[in-house]
């Protein structure tokens, strides 16, 4: 199996203590069974400790679904206040659990290949992310695969027809949205084929999950009078036009099977809380949004459902 990746991909490092926006809180850290088997075996006071901070829960398997018991302030029980992690510090990276391991990664699962992409919802991948100016590839990283070597060395299966009109359409859709000799706003008319109004669009994202209050601020703050005009003059501005390139490019990447007019209705949204609050940082927005839009399991799904 080969693993592919774009570009700045191995550029990304975690920059621990000097995240402001920590990915060790405000969700549950799940435990995989391996990983939950090693705490289970380790000894002394420390693997005490781990254990007390995990609850099992019966989700209707013979080993049950476990995770770490966060804080009341929201936080994971091993985050130490200065942002760095006590299980890497006393038994090293390789004691984390699957899901602390990957993240910010995601992945798309093809017939032959694994594509690997870094989430917006961590502010060091979001600065690598839209700040890039090397125009978008994809390379070869099968060398340095996140997964593991059981996984990679899985038989490859020839990609179906439907499969691969998929991929060549998202491909080719990646190349639109990176022709610089049209602006912005009109590669998203000719992508999206039909856009919500900006109404529309903030009606369907607010019925959405949300997991932070400073997103349901962005999204309260829409002006409910505004248009898709105000939002493509945004995003045409010479000064921020390289950043919602690069998203566009991030989320025709990120979800080949939903399509373009996905891409750009998320692409709009974000446009629409940036226009609606100009006095916020624009990376915020996009985190917030990718925090609580592409981490929630079905908010993608919804949007699809009403398109």
């Amino acid at each position: 199996m080969r693993a592919t990746a774009p570009s700045y991909y191995p550029l990304f490092h975690c920059i621990a203590g000097d995240c402001k926006h920590t990915c060790c809180a405000d969700w549950e850290v799940d435990i995989d069974p391996e990983t939950y088997d090693r705490y289970m075996n380790m000894t002394g006071a420390f693997a005490e400790r781990i254990r007390s901070s995990i609850v099992t829960e019966d989700d209707g398997s013979a080993a049950g679904e476990s995770h770490f018991v966060l804080r009341k302030d929201g936080r994971c029980p091993m985050l130490r206040d200065d942002g760095l992690c006590d299980l890497i510090l006393e038994l090293g990276e390789s004691s984390l659990c699957k899901v602390c391991t990957e993240h910010p990664r995601f992945f798309n699962f093809r017939s032959n290949t694994i594509e690997c992409g870094l989430g917006l919802s961590c502010e060091a991948a979001l600065s690598l992310i839209l700040n890039w100016q090397k125009g978008f590839e994809l390379i070869d990283i099968t060398d340095i695969s996140p997964m593991g070597a059981e996984f990679m060395s899985a038989p490859e299966d020839e990609p179906d027809e439907l499969e691969e009109e998929v991929y060549m359409a998202r491909d080719n859709a990646i190349s639109a949205a990176s022709d610089r000799s049209i602006p912005l706003s009109e590669r998203v008319r000719r992508l999206a084929g039909d856009l919500w109004t900006s109404e529309e669009r903030t009606a369907v994202f607010r019925s959405l999950e949300s997991l932070s209050s400073a997103w349901v601020k962005y999204l309260e703050d829409v002006d409910p009078s505004m248009c898709n005009d105000d939002s493509f003059r945004y995003i045409d501005n010479p000064d921020r036009l390289l950043l919602f390139e690069n998203l566009l490019v991030y989320f025709l990447f990120r979800y080949p099977w939903e399509g373009s007019r996905l891409a750009c209705e998320l692409l709009m949204m974000t446009a629409d809380c940036c226009v609606s609050s100009q006095d916020a940082d624009i990376f915020d927005i996009v985190r917030e949004f990718s925090s609580n839009v592409e981490y929630s399991d079905c908010n993608i799904d919804d949007i699809m459902s009403r398109m």
